[in-house]
């Protein structure tokens, strides 16, 4: 299955744009399907079918002290108002220099070809001292498989 990790500046989620996909080769057992494509930071579905789609990440406290609160990353599609996707987050008021992780989260959904996927962020949180964990970059991933032709 191809995971792709959201990317994010330093420091910070508070990304204008929302997180974008980058496609790392290395990780065992990793392939890119010829099902997307990836181009100009988009990802974009070439062969419609029922998706398998799935995900995790974590957040890192950056400062002395971080607020509390929950997030979710979101996987979307141009063919649907609803996100496809939703990975839940709650972050402690103590993370310390510990990452707060997320569970697998995984959902099945319709895509057709040329939706194009975009990752966002949704949460009630302050985000100020939160950013994507860099120390276990490989337990940051959305990931999709066709489980069945279009």
């Amino acid at each position: 299955p191809p995971p792709f990790s959201p990317l994010l500046p330093p420091g910070s989620l508070t990304v204008p744009s929302g997180p974008g996909w980058r496609y790392e080769e290395g990780i065992n057992g990793v392939f890119l399907s010829g099902d997307v494509q990836v181009t100009d930071g988009k990802l974009q579905v070439t062969a419609g079918g029922l998706y398998l789609l799935y995900g995790q990440f974590a957040l890192t406290c950056t400062a002395p002290t971080c607020p509390p609160g929950t997030i979710a990353l979101q996987l979307q599609s141009t063919g649907s108002p609803r996100p496809l996707l939703t990975v839940p987050l709650a972050l402690p008021d103590d993370a310390g220099a510990n990452p707060a992780r997320s569970g697998l989260a995984q959902a099945v959904g319709q895509l057709q070809p040329g939706d194009v996927l975009s990752l966002a962020l949704d949460g009630d949180v302050d985000r100020d001292g939160w950013q994507l964990a860099q120390d276990e970059r490989e337990g940051n991933f959305v990931g999709l498989l066709r489980i069945a032709g279009g």
